[in-house]
């Protein structure tokens, strides 16, 4: 009983974890100033909305 806690508690933090990181990635083709046509395309969608 207690293992399957713990191993319960190790995926869930695991999957915190890597949600963090995989959100904290999406702003990532931002942080530059080269153009790439990802970023032209982001920037003509927020323009657009």
């Amino acid at each position: 009983m207690l293992a399957t806690i713990i191993i319960t508690g190790l995926i869930a933090l695991a999957v915190f974890w890597g949600m963090r990181s995989f959100i904290k990635g999406k702003g990532s083709c931002g942080d530059c100033d080269c153009s790439c046509p990802v970023k032209d395309e982001m920037r003509k969608s927020s323009k657009v909305k």
